[in-house]
C-alpha cells in the first residue's frame, strides 16, 4: 500500500468539508426561499380573507404595483394599479372574492378550470414552482392583434419577463370560489404582481 503524505490527506479533508458546506448552504438557501414564498402566499390569502387592504398592500411593490386581469365582453383586459382597494375593485362591478378557506399550502400541480362543467379540477391552496404562465402577455397581444389596442413591444417584453420570474398561486374553496394570483421575487422579497380574475370567468 502506498502511503499518502499527511499534507495531501489534510488538503483532501479540507476540500471535502468545503464541498459539504457549500452543498448544505445551497440546500438551505433553496429551503429559505421556499419558506419565504410560503409565508407570502399565506399572507396574501390571509389579507384577502380579512379584507384588509392595508395588510394586502404590504405585498404590493411601491413602484411596480399590481396588474389586474379581468374580462369585458369577449376580451380579457388588464389594468395596472398602485394598490388593491376592497372598496374599489377592478373592475368596479366585480367585487374581490370573499375568502374563508384556511387550507394549507401544497406544492403541487395547479387546479384547472373547466368551462363546460363550470368547475375547478380540485380544491385547496396550490403553488407549482415549475409552472410558468403567459396569461398577461397573451392578453396584451390579443388586445393588440384583434382589437387594435396600442401596446408596444417593450410592454409585452416586460410582461414576459415578469411572467418568467413569477409563481402562480391558485386557491379554490369547496363552494367553488377562487383566488388566483402571482408572486414575484423582487429585491429579496416576494410581491403580489398579478391578480387573475378571468380564468374562471367563462362569460364570453
Amino acid at each position: 500500500m502506498i502511503a499518502l503524505p499527511r499534507a495531501s490527506i489534510r488538503r483532501a479533508g479540507v476540500l471535502f468539508c468545503l464541498s459539504i458546506a457549500l452543498l448544505l448552504a445551497d440546500y438551505g438557501n433553496a429551503s429559505a426561499r421556499t419558506q419565504t414564498l410560503g409565508a407570502a402566499v399565506n399572507g396574501v390569502v390571509s389579507a384577502f380573507r380579512s379584507r384588509d387592504s392595508g395588510r394586502l398592500n404590504r405585498f404590493v411593490h411601491p413602484k411596480r404595483g399590481v396588474v389586474v386581469i379581468y374580462r369585458t365582453g369577449v376580451f380579457n383586459e388588464f389594468k395596472a394599479v398602485s394598490k388593491i382597494d376592497f372598496d374599489h375593485p377592478v373592475p368596479e362591478y366585480f367585487s374581490y372574492p370573499e375568502i374563508k378557506s384556511r387550507a394549507p399550502l401544497r406544492y403541487a400541480r395547479l387546479p384547472v378550470y373547466n368551462c363546460e362543467r363550470n368547475a375547478w379540477s380540485k380544491t385547496g391552496l396550490f403553488c407549482d414552482l415549475k409552472h410558468r404562465d403567459t396569461l398577461l402577455s397573451a392578453t396584451a397581444m390579443n388586445l393588440r392583434d384583434y382589437r387594435g389596442d396600442v401596446i408596444t413591444r417593450q410592454t409585452i417584453a416586460r410582461f414576459r419577463s415578469l411572467e418568467a420570474q413569477s409563481i402562480r398561486v391558485v386557491l379554490v374553496e369547496a363552494d367553488g370560489r377562487d383566488l388566483v394570483f402571482y408572486l414575484t421575487r423582487i429585491g429579496g422579497r416576494w410581491y403580489l404582481t398579478i391578480l387573475d380574475r378571468v380564468t374562471s370567468d367563462c362569460s364570453a
